[in-house]
């Protein structure tokens, strides 16, 4: 048994999902997802469930308290490993940067971290290929959509964060915010080698998106899906021919997602404004840094 401890959002939840994947594969075991956590988030909810995701979550882990995960073992727990012949070793996450070490994770662990580096995960990339397609269906519009998206080579999906990156002071000192400077650069980049381009923009900000994104090249916005349904964006996005993202793990999936073997990505050089991660190993070596 494999246990994720879940978190954050939408892409921050893919991460640990698929990191706690890899490691049931490498054991031939059952992946329980910790979902305790958004009982106490005011701002996010257990999303995975819009997938064919191969995991439970649950909320009964009364050995891991949440407000002490990551510094050290409670007592009960220490007491419960000596007794037991299968304890649970608990994997934090040591670094923002790519740890092979995290991979040696025996059977039987609980593992705590964001995980954000497709290298911990990109040796079953076909397997999360599969996991990750769409288990909630698409409204008449969507599917006309997303027709449309495929039959367009000339795709290009550009995704626009604000949300809490604007709302929150210390989120947006933290993040920051790709500006608009920098989309019409990226899509300057692309349009160099894809002449034709024509730009499918999702923002959780449709209006001011809207109002304020110019590019010479031909730009479709389309409206947000419902809260709760955010995976249907994250699809289309996929199915675009390439992509540029913003400083957001939400971004990241939906670049990850699209299956073009040619495909461009293009990511904004710095992902945090502020704090000193090393994201070396966040982007894809094929991915474009601006």
């Amino acid at each position: 048994m494999i246990i994720a401890r879940l978190k954050g959002g939408l892409g921050n939840q893919l991460f640990q999902y698929a990191m706690g994947r890899v490691l049931a594969l490498k054991h031939c075991t059952d992946l329980i997802l910790d979902t305790r956590g958004f009982s106490q988030d005011p701002l996010r909810n257990y999303r995975l469930d819009s997938f064919q995701i191969q995991a439970r979550p649950s909320t009964h882990f009364w050995l891991f308290p949440e407000n002490r995960i990551g510094r050290r073992l409670n007592i009960l727990l220490q007491w419960f490993r000596k007794l037991t012949s299968q304890p649970l070793t608990l994997i934090r996450e040591a670094q923002f940067s790519f740890n092979p070490t995290a991979l040696l994770a025996p059977d039987h662990s609980y593992v705590d971290g964001y995980w954000q580096s497709e290298k911990y995960f990109a040796s079953i990339r076909t397997q999360l290929l599969q996991d990750l397609c769409l288990a909630i269906p698409l409204s008449s519009f969507q599917t006309d959509l997303a027709q449309a998206i495929q039959n367009d080579e000339h795709a290009v999906a550009l995704h626009v964060r604000r949300g809490d990156y604007v709302a929150d002071p210390a989120t947006t000192a933290f993040h920051g915010l790709c500006s608009l400077n920098w989309y019409q650069q990226a899509a300057g980049l692309v349009c160099e080698q894809v002449p034709n381009a024509n730009f499918y923009v999702f923002s959780d900000d449709y209006e001011w998106v809207k109002n304020n994104l110019k590019l010479a090249a031909p730009i479709r916005f389309i409206e947000p899906s419902p809260d709760g349904q955010e995976a249907i964006d994250l699809h289309l996005m996929s199915l675009c021919r390439h992509n540029i993202i913003a400083n957001s793990s939400f971004s990241w999936w939906g670049a990850w997602l699209n299956n073009n073997p040619n495909k461009i990505v293009i990511a904004p050089q710095r992902w945090f404004a502020a704090g000193h991660q090393d994201t070396s190993d966040l982007i894809p070596e094929k991915w474009i840094r601006l």
